[in-house]
């Protein structure tokens, strides 16, 4: 075993439901954990108790470490690894939650994009989750994961906002550009000229600032939003294409393959 910790499981009691949370539980891993999905039928939300380990989400690396929450979304890739050279093993407490409109919440709380969440102040919340699982009955369970998720979720939600409103000006600024063109083809030149910028700099102070480059930040976004449609709608994949900026499908079903390892007609037969 390269990993131990207790595994609470409640059956769906109601088949309609459309958000359920059937597993929770606590990892202690040894250095040689790994885990992966591919892709994912599932959405997890874990929090990191101690330690340090390596998550990958499509093509996506990040190195969650304690008091961090890492989100990995249902039809991604997942990868889940100790991360041997940490100093304490790598603990978390994770929920494993099913139907895609776990997704649908996520986007409405504006978290759909995001995979790791340093220094979160929720761990309280999954140890209920924990505490309560060994205390209520099946039943209870049923209804309290709900609640605790959404709570969790709203928490994450406030986290984000308050640290985006602590971003440069000029950050502020390039972000909510490429939020409002998510949905159309960007240009970094075009942006760099009408914020007085290069685009050298450009890109070194928005990775400075949120982690990752201009143009990685905008194709999460579409992947992820491109991912949402193959599910929830039934856009062909020219529409889709098109609905996100791109005028050549081609492109746009290369492009998704190599971000999540599938062509999108086979993620949709995936996850129909």
């Amino acid at each position: 075993m390269d990993k131990t910790g207790p595994i609470y499981h409640f059956p769906k009691a109601d088949a309609d439901l459309p958000i359920t949370i059937p597993f929770i539980g606590i990892n202690y891993c040894l250095p040689t954990y790994r885990n992966e999905r591919k892709p994912a039928q599932l959405t997890v939300l874990a929090y990191v108790l101690a330690g340090q380990g390596n998550v990958r989400v499509d093509m996506s690396a990040y190195q969650p470490k304690q008091g961090d929450v890492f989100i990995l979304r249902s039809g991604s890739y997942h990868e889940v690894m100790a991360d041997p050279a940490s100093t304490e093993p790598w603990t978390y407490i994770w929920f494993n939650i099913e139907g895609s409109w776990a997704l649908n919440v996520l986007e409405a709380y504006r978290l759909l994009s995001t995979v790791v969440l340093s220094d979160a102040a929720v761990g309280h919340l999954f140890q209920q989750g924990i505490e309560w699982a060994e205390t209520r009955t099946m039943e209870d369970m049923q209804s309290e994961l709900h609640i605790i998720f959404m709570k969790i979720v709203v928490h994450l939600s406030l986290i984000r906002q308050k640290r985006q409103e602590l971003l440069s000006p000029p950050v502020q600024k390039i972000k909510e550009y490429v939020d409002n063109q998510m949905l159309k083809p960007f240009y970094t030149d075009q942006l760099a000229a009408e914020l007085g910028f290069s685009s050298k700099q450009l890109n070194r102070y928005f990775k400075n600032e949120i982690g990752t480059t201009i143009y990685s930040y905008l194709l999460d976004k579409k992947i992820a939003s491109a991912k949402m449609m193959l599910m929830e709608t039934g856009l062909t994949i020219n529409q889709i294409a098109d609905r996100l900026g791109y005028t050549d499908a081609h492109y746009f079903s290369n492009l998704f393959q190599k971000k999540t390892g599938l062509r999108p007609s086979v993620f949709r037969q995936t996850f129909q």
